[in-house]
């Protein structure tokens, strides 16, 4: 255990000291080719990791543990599996916001318009969607999901930069290894947290 989490500590590090490599794109992917108005240019990305990482404050244990029923967790996998070899993303929606106590209740499954392995941007039309159908239910966006394919399960600099919904949890499931790995953190200004996370 000591060991996986010093390669996850280095791992880090190498994705979030200043001077860390600029950020990673498929040739084929909207954000390269600009095929899809839509869809942020690499310079925009590069721009919201490099935001992240200015706001990026020390990471540290949050003071509550989320819990998700064990079938929306394998909803959640079973999504970002499928989406290979691109990022996957999501909401969870639920009657009360995890850091009050409340577990999701449904897993909202939503195209990635990025088309990338290394990022992930909601389709505007299915967020709005979703949105309006949480609202309509009286439910609150309880977290936002996505993969990472080929990292660990730790907000990059990006996600940081991008994070825009302080009271929900990020929920982050990598695919890097032999096994799919979620982890769950609170982004709060640039404030990046860990919530323990069970899954009855």
């Amino acid at each position: 255990m000591r060991t996986t989490v010093a390669i996850a500590d280095t791992l880090y590090r190498e994705l979030t000291e200043p001077g860390s490599r600029g950020v990673r794109s498929a040739w084929s992917e909207p954000a390269s080719t600009g095929a899809d108005p839509s869809v942020p240019s690499i310079a925009a990305w590069q721009a919201a990791a490099d935001a992240g990482r200015a706001r990026r404050e020390m990471m540290i244990e949050a003071g509550f543990v989320a819990r998700i029923p064990a079938a929306l967790v394998d909803e959640v996998v079973s999504w970002c599996l499928a989406g290979r070899p691109n990022e996957a993303c999501g909401l969870l929606a639920g009657p009360v916001l995890a850091g009050e106590g409340g577990s999701p209740t449904r897993f909202l499954p939503l195209a990635n318009a990025a088309a990338s392995p290394y990022r992930y941007l909601i389709d505007p039309q299915d967020q709005l969607r979703a949105i309006i159908d949480i609202d309509d239910a009286g439910e609150e966006v309880w977290g936002i999901v996505h993969s990472h394919v080929t990292s660990p399960a730790v907000p990059s600099d990006t996600d940081v930069g991008l994070a825009a919904w302080p009271d929900a949890l990020y929920l982050i499931c990598s695919l890097a290894g032999e096994e799919p790995v979620i982890r769950t953190w609170s982004i709060r200004a640039g404030a990046v947290s860990e919530v323990g996370l069970v899954s009855p």
